[in-house]
């Protein structure tokens, strides 16, 4: 087993080669803010556990599907398997974070402990299929070494009862070999439609897996909703996203062409934990008109 990785002996141990297993950052699961200065390094302080993080829904939201899979089928192995990855590996910090898991029952399997230079070796080695964070730029290293990342949405305070909702921003899925010239005169250049590509393909083994676990439930009181939303793009996209994302087994729960329109109305009225944006900030220039 990677040296960084220490199992949390307080919950049953999940079948990573059959389990979706999501890294979230401890600073995400926990407020580490104000965590940094000399008293809190001290050892009075490490048995005082961490106040919750931004991901703290997402988290709770997760062992309520898992909890859900397990009642319909007490043989299930397809269930989140949740790593939380820290980039300080300190003994303090080590001892804090697992006394906090532990004090909020938190359904965590595994610790990663790593440095801030070589995080991203233990997602591709631990078989990741999403990383999360609050941090753009740790999602933007991830993705640039090729590994599913996403960013979890903040928002105000959620019900302890809400299903987990999953949002994929999905103008990359409709696009096709058709679609690469107009892209390529509104200036993208080849390496961005490569990136376009491989970014469509790092989608699909995550996509297929919450498919499949969305399957197990039904359409009405189900404690895991997903929906598709095309930022930029015209209907035709969206359809053609559709289409793909069915072609990998999903039905999503809502979708939204939103061909250009401002987005935030539509985020407040879903409050997603995950956004699963492809960080395509170029993609706006491409006419909402097909």
């Amino acid at each position: 087993m990677d040296e960084n990785i220490v199992l949390n002996a307080n919950v049953k141990q999940k079948d990573p080669s059959k389990a979706v297993v999501i890294a979230v950052t401890s600073d995400s699961i926990f407020d580490l803010e104000g965590e940094q200065g000399a008293d809190s390094q001290s050892p009075a302080n490490e048995s005082e556990p961490l106040q919750k993080g931004v991901a703290f829904p997402f988290i709770e939201a997760v062992q309520r599907v898992n909890e859900k899979l397990v009642e319909i089928n007490p043989e299930e192995t397809l269930l989140f398997d949740v790593m939380l990855l820290s980039k300080n590996g300190s003994p303090e910090s080590r001892s804090r974070i697992e006394n906090s898991t532990v004090h909020y029952g938190l359904d965590i399997g595994r610790f990663c402990f790593c440095e801030e230079e070589d995080f991203t070796e233990p997602l591709r080695s631990n078989n990741v299929k999403m990383f999360l964070s609050k941090g753009a730029d740790d999602v933007h290293r991830a993705l640039e070494k090729g590994v599913p990342a996403s960013l979890l949405y903040q928002h105000g305070v959620l019900e302890s009862s809400d299903p987990l909702r999953v949002l994929l921003i999905g103008d990359v899925l409709g696009l096709s070999d058709d679609t690469a010239p107009l892209l390529a005169e509104q200036g993208f250049s080849e390496a961005e439609l490569q990136n376009m590509a491989a970014a469509k393909g790092a989608m699909k083994e995550f996509v297929q897996s919450v498919g499949e676990m969305r399957g197990r439930f039904g359409r009405e009181d189900s404690p895991l909703r997903t929906c598709l939303m095309t930022v930029w793009s015209c209907r035709d996209v969206c359809a053609s996203a559709l289409k793909t994302l069915r072609a990998w087994g999903l039905e999503v729960d809502e979708a939204y062409c939103l061909a250009g329109a401002p987005r935030s109305p539509i985020l407040a009225h879903m409050r997603p934990h995950v956004l699963y944006d492809h960080q395509l900030q170029g993609l706006h220039h491409v006419p909402a008109q097909c």
